[in-house]
């Protein structure tokens, strides 16, 4: 089987993770809190240094207070 990583992909949750954290004045400690998940889980989505599972990206739009949707509802994924 092929591997599927998208790095461009990666990277941009990773940023649009790091961008509504912020606008919600939000330290990654506090969100890892809120998302029931390690703190470097956080760091790695943010940085781009994991791909993430739907499994973590649902705890951290819990964590956030959005939907699966609205995190991918960015330019980058159109």
């Amino acid at each position: 089987m092929k591997n599927v990583r998208n790095e461009q992909i990666i990277k941009a949750i990773g940023q649009r993770v790091r961008t509504i954290r912020t606008e919600k004045k939000l330290s990654m400690e506090r969100l890892a809190e809120l998302a029931q998940i390690d703190y470097r889980q956080v760091s790695y989505v943010e940085l781009g240094q994991t791909d993430a599972s739907i499994s973590t990206l649902s705890a951290l739009c819990k964590g956030l207070q959005i939907t699966l949707a609205e995190l991918m509802d960015a330019k980058e994924f159109k």
